[in-house]
């Protein structure tokens, strides 16, 4: 075995790699997915987080009771969030900086874990702090700390440093536009240290009977959270009353979707690579066993047997895909799995944050084993079928009856190259059509990658110079009337537009899957949309338009109706869908002011778009203004935010591009072994050398050109099966440019061509004696 494998070192190290790379990419985004999945599973059951979350302007003890007094409730508690200021010393100076104040009695849902200090008891006084604040201005147990909340100064003695379950993916307010972590604070206190004169709860906590506490829910725990939201709707009284499921909660649902793109990713390109192996080992292990006839007719004359021989066989591949698969996890694990960790601890706070090994893992390796085991099965057994001495026997030539083009008339007007190599296709069908689906496969991965990366970065221009191109965005705050948003869109010249928040139900739900977004665009050009080819289109003068992403998970199409509700109203709207749209982040509904006027509703402009020039310093001196973005941090914030997949993306498009090399390559070595005979005979009748090497290399070439068409036509269906896997949320104008086609197709052709130069320069060393002489 040892001398086989070294005598083929190029066909096994082809097979090598191929499986090296499927389990670096498994390993790499499987211990990720893993490690995030049970760590987080850990962090909520520990911390009990919380199964669903009321909130209004204001609880009453009544409230309380009616809530704990439901069906299938096991404990609530009231709790109430105020953002306010912390005073930290830089020096010689004071600075304030952000902080959220959370106030409860109770800490039993969603409770705290603590770092160091003691634990929070009902009643207690001092403040609990969380960890990378405390950490970044090092803030220590024991510390007192100057603060103001509701504008008023109060000071508090530092009792514990925390980490919260709910405030895993933590943005203070509109002002930041992803976490970062140790810019502002959050803290826990007890409602008794509120320093204002009453406190009001706005938020309870419920934890139910019969939920468990994990990331991925069950059906049966899914239908349980809608049932009892259904119920508090009913009995809670309350205009402004939301009751959102634990699993539609931001931050619990965020995780959630960032772990579901890790499964996809560590399935969707793995497959290639594992079936790209597949088809190598497939290939090497048949030439080889034909190439081994005398050696295999020996051993079985001598009398082994046929299942000894088949073991000594199956244990080439057995040995390399078991090296290669383990070595390419523990590479996964150490390198992209590493890669990806740090990218999702920029966005989660999760202290049990650790890379992980699943059992998927040693299931692959053992299957891409077995499979290797069963090819190897299947290429020997055919020949040791037969008797000792017919094996002994040199293999008959493949006798072919006259192939299709050999029947038309264009077969006259070919020169003698072109008739060799259809006639040698035409023989070697097995061969061909193996190294045709390597090069689709390849040519395929290649393009999805050059896709997906095309896709990222074309997300910019388009959410930001397409689709809402100004240079300013004011968001306002919560209450703000429509009089000051509109003197704000008038002293800037610019465009107003409500988002708000939006339940959604077709004519048979009786509730909404999931809470969408609704957009009423005031006039003006700054807010804009396009359909699925990417050309503008205009809001309805008659209807409702709806996002691709939203119309697909409600399963409806332009001339359905969809009804909508606004959280902590009963008033339920409906429309007609006229137009549908893509949106790249915000999924749901959208229609022109005057046709959500139309439908009862009121307008409430909460931002607004212009591109004169807002000072910056209207968030900190304005109450009713939440934010002023600039499109320069509108943009490096969504840079930020696909830094992660950028890099998992180029990660892929390097492997597929090594991956190519080695698969045409291998493909190349293959078809040269088998051709020495066939070019000995070219060389003794006196073609000169370089006539044989075009005849050599335009066959490939034609394989080539046909694989990478075929891949480039399956590529686009590709592409979009794993964008729209990656991020539930997102979506893209699957319309790439000319580009990913290209440099797919050029690569594969140079690497075609650098390749078979590398082969048929071998030519000229063929030893024609050895080449042409029969059986020993």
């Amino acid at each position: 075995m040892l001398r086989d494998l070294k005598s083929n070192a190029v066909q096994f190290l082809a097979i090598f790699i191929m499986c090296f790379f499927a389990m670096f990419i498994f390993e790499g985004f499987d211990s990720v997915a893993e490690g995030n999945g049970k760590s987080f599973d850990k962090y909520f059951h520990d911390t009990n987080y919380a199964d669903m979350i009321l909130r209004s302007e204001g609880f009453t003890e009544d409230d309380l009771i009616t809530v704990k007094r439901q069906t299938g409730v096991k404990e609530a508690e009231f709790r109430t969030a105020i953002n306010g200021r912390i005073k930290i010393s830089e020096g010689s100076k004071i600075v304030e900086k952000k902080i959220e104040f959370n106030y409860l009695d109770q800490n039993e849902i969603s409770k705290m874990l603590l770092s160091e200090g003691q634990r929070y008891e009902e009643g207690s006084n001092g403040i609990w702090i969380d960890y990378d604040f405390a950490k970044t201005e090092k803030i220590q147990i024991g510390d007192r700390l100057e603060l103001v909340c509701d504008g008023i100064d109060f000071s508090e003695t530092v009792r514990g440093i925390i980490y919260a379950p709910d405030h895993a993916s933590f943005v203070i307010d509109e002002t930041y536009d992803y976490p970062e972590r140790g810019a502002y604070a959050y803290a826990f206190l007890s409602s008794s240290e509120y320093p204002g004169k009453k406190l009001t709860f706005d938020t309870i906590y419920v934890d139910m009977t019969d939920v468990e506490n994990q990331l991925f829910l069950t059906e049966d725990d899914k239908k349980i959270l809608e049932k009892t939201k259904a119920g508090f709707m009913t009995v809670i009284s309350k205009d402004s009353l939301v009751v959102t499921c634990k699993d539609k909660d931001a931050g619990y649902y965020d995780v959630h979707s960032d772990i579901e793109s890790e499964m996809v990713l560590e399935t969707f390109f793995p497959a290639f690579f594992i079936l790209i192996a597949v088809l190598g080992i497939m290939t090497t292990m048949t030439r080889l066993t034909m190439k081994q006839r005398t050696v295999i007719g020996t051993l079985k004359a001598l009398g082994f047997s046929n299942m000894n021989i088949i073991l000594h066989y199956m244990s080439y591949s057995v040995v390399i895909s078991l090296v290669a698969g383990i070595s390419g996890a523990f590479a996964g694990w150490n390198i992209l799995g590493n890669l990806v960790k740090n990218y999702m601890d920029e966005f989660y706070i999760n202290p049990y944050a650790k890379l992980e090994i699943s059992s998927k893992i040693i299931i692959t390796i053992l299957s891409i084993t077995f499979i290797s085991a069963a090819v190897n099965y299947l290429s020997c057994r055919k020949l040791l079928s037969q008797r000792a001495s017919e094996i002994l026997a040199p293999e008959p030539p493949v006798s072919t009856g006259a192939g299709f083009f050999e029947r038309t008339f264009i077969w006259k007007y070919l020169d003698f190259v072109s008739r060799w190599n259809i006639r040698d296709i035409n023989r070697n069908r097995g061969r061909t059509i193996a190294g045709i689906f390597g090069i689709i496969l390849t040519s395929c991965l290649m393009f999805v990658s050059f896709g997906a990366d095309e896709l990222n970065r074309y997300t910019e221009s388009w959410e930001y110079s397409k689709l809402t191109p100004a240079d300013y965005t004011i968001n306002f705050s919560s209450g703000v009337g429509y009089a000051q948003v509109y003197d704000y869109a008038k002293q800037f010249s610019g465009q107003m537009v409500e988002e708000a928040e939006v339940y959604l139900y077709t004519d048979n739900d009786s509730e909404s899957i999931k809470s969408f977004n609704i957009t009423v665009p005031d006039q003006g050009n700054l807010y804009r949309f396009q359909d699925g080819n990417g050309e503008y289109i205009s809001l309805p003068y008659d209807g409702i338009a709806m996002s691709n992403k939203a119309a697909e998970d409600l399963e409806l199409s332009v001339g359905d109706f969809v009804r909508f509700r606004f959280p902590g109203e009963k008033n339920i709207y409906r429309g007609r869908i006229r137009t549908i749209y893509k949106s790249p982040g915000t999924q749901g509904i959208a229609m022109r002011r005057n046709i959500f006027e139309s439908l009862k509703c009121e307008f409430k402009p909460n931002i607004v778009y212009t591109n004169m020039t807002v000072p910056l310093s209207f968030q900190n001196e304005r109450d009713e203004i939440a934010s002023v973005t600039s499109k320069e941090r509108l943009i490096k914030a969504l840079l930020h935010k696909s830094a992660g997949t950028s890099d998992e993306v180029l990660y892929t498009m390097v492997v597929s591009i090594i991956v190519g090399i080695v698969v045409m390559y291998n493909l190349g070595v293959l078809s040269f072994i088998e051709k020495q005979r066939e070019i000995a005979t070219l060389k003794v009748l006196g073609f000169p050398v370089g006539k044989i090497r075009w005849i050599f290399q335009q066959q490939n070439i034609l394989i080539t050109g046909v694989g990478t068409v075929l891949g480039l036509l399956l590529g686009p269906t590709g592409l979009k099966m794993l964008m729209s896997n990656l991020d539930v949320d997102s979506d893209y104008i699957y319309k790439v440019s000319v580009f990913p086609y290209l440099w797919s197709f050029l690569l594969s052709f140079i690497l075609s061509v650098i390749v078979n130069n590398i082969l048929s320069s071998r030519i000229k060393t063929i030893d024609m004696v050895e080449a042409l002489k029969g059986t020993e």
